[in-house]
C-alpha cells in the first residue's frame, strides 16, 4: 500500500484522541496539553511530509532533483547544463583598411545580453559568444549590437548575422524522460533508438526523429527541434552541435546527416462550438498544441480521429464540427505538421 500523508487535521485529532484516553478527561480545551497536542501535532506533520518526499526518491520515475541526478548517473544520463548562445556579427570599418578586432571585445544586445569576440576578424566577421547561459543569448540574423568600449576605425554599431544555439539548463520532466527512455530502450550500438538518445543529449534539443537508410544504404538522418526556443526549429549553431555529436557517438560504418525539418502550417476551421466562448478556444488550441507536440513527426501520418478527440477532450467543450482538415494529415518527408490559424464559424 502507497505511503499517505496523514492531514494535520488528522495527525491533531489523533493525538487530542490519544491524551484524552491516557489522561482520563473528555476534552482538553482548558489544559496545557491542548497547546502541547498542537505542538506535536505540527511537528508529526513535517516529518510525514518529509518521509513523502523521500519515498518518492526511491523511483526514478518521480525522483526530483540532486536525487533524479543521482538515478541519471547510474544509467549514464546526466542533466544538460545551459549553453552559451554563439554566432557572428559583422563590424563595418569606418577607413579603407580593416582594423583589428581584439580577442575578448564586448558587445551589446538592445536588450542588454552581452557576448564577446571569441576569434580574431575573418575580413568582417568575427565569432562571439554569449557572456551567460542561456536562450536569451539568442540573436536573430540582423538585430544590432553596439560595441561597449570604442574601436578606432570601427563603427560602434554591429550586426548580428544570427546567433544562436543557447539552451537553459534541462528540467526534472525532461531528464525524467530521457531517463525513462534510457531504461526501457538499452543501448544497441547504433539502434533508432540510440541515435534518438544521442540527439537528446545535446543541451536544446526536446524532441528527434530518426531516419535509416534516407538517401541509401549506410546513411541515417536525424532531424530535431528544440521546443524551448521562440522558434523552434533549430538554427545553424545548434545543428552542428548535434552533428558534431552525433559524430563522436555514431558507429564508424555510418553516415550521419542532420537536419532542421521544415515545417507545414495545418489551418482550423471549427463550426457550432458549444459553449463559444474564449476560454473553451483557447483550451482547444492548446489541446492541438499538445497533440501535435506529442504525435507528430517529419514525414509522420497525424490521424484525423486523433484531432477530434483532442477538440472533444478540451476542457470544457460539450460540441463541435471539424469542417477542416476532413482526412488524416500526410507531411512529405521531411516535413513537420505544425498548429496554423483556427477559424470559428
Amino acid at each position: 500500500m502507497p505511503f499517505e500523508r496523514p492531514s494535520l487535521e488528522k495527525i491533531t485529532n489523533r493525538i487530542n484522541a490519544d491524551l484524552e484516553a491516557r489522561l482520563k478527561v473528555s476534552q482538553l480545551r482548558r489544559s496545557d496539553a491542548k497547546v502541547y497536542a498542537q505542538v506535536l501535532a505540527g511537528i508529526s506533520h513535517g516529518l510525514h511530509g518529509f518521509i513523502e518526499y523521500i519515498a518518492k526518491q526511491l523511483f526514478f520515475d518521480s525522483a526530483e532533483g540532486e536525487f533524479l541526478d543521482h538515478w541519471g548517473s547510474i544509467f549514464g544520463i546526466y542533466r544538460k547544463s545551459a549553453s552559451k548562445a554563439t554566432g557572428e556579427v559583422a563590424f563595418v570599418f569606418t577607413g579603407k583598411d580593416a582594423v583589428e578586432i581584439p580577442i575578448g571585445s564586448i558587445l551589446q544586445s538592445e536588450t542588454g545580453q552581452q557576448y564577446q569576440t571569441t576569434s580574431p576578424a575573418v575580413g568582417s566577421i568575427v565569432h562571439v559568444e554569449a557572456l551567460v547561459a542561456g536562450t536569451a543569448g539568442n540573436l536573430s540574423s540582423g538585430e544590432q549590437l553596439s560595441l561597449i568600449s570604442t574601436i578606432l576605425g570601427v563603427q560602434s554599431t554591429v550586426a548580428s548575422n544570427g546567433i544562436g544555439g543557447g539552451a537553459e539548463k534541462e528540467n526534472d520532466d525532461l531528464l525524467r524522460t530521457r531517463l525513462l527512455a534510457r531504461v526501457r530502450e538499452r543501448p544497441h550500438a547504433g539502434t533508432k533508438a540510440d541515435y534518438e538518445a544521442w540527439a537528446l543529449e545535446v543541451p536544446g534539443v526536446t524532441r528527434a526523429w530518426v531516419y535509416p537508410l534516407e538517401g541509401g544504404d549506410g546513411n541515417v538522418v536525424v532531424r530535431f527541434v528544440c521546443d524551448g526556443l521562440t522558434n523552434i526549429i533549430p538554427d545553424a549553431q545548434i545543428i552542428e552541435k548535434v552533428q558534431n555529436h552525433l559524430d563522436e557517438e555514431r558507429p564508424v560504418t555510418a553516415r550521419v546527416k542532420v537536419y532542421a525539418p521544415s515545417t507545414q502550417k495545418i489551418n482550423f476551421t471549427i463550426s457550432n462550438l458549444e459553449p463559444e466562448n474564449e476560454t473553451v478556444k483557447a483550451r482547444i488550441r492548446e489541446a492541438l498544441i499538445s497533440l501535435f507536440k506529442q504525435e507528430s513527426a517529419p514525414g509522420k501520418r497525424l490521424y484525423l480521429s486523433h484531432i477530434r478527440a483532442a477538440i472533444s477532450g478540451a476542457a470544457g467543450e460539450v460540441d463541435h464540427t471539424l469542417v477542416s482538415p476532413d482526412a488524416d494529415i500526410v507531411p512529405k518527408t521531411g516535413v513537420l505538421p505544425m498548429v496554423g490559424d483556427i477559424t470559428w464559424r
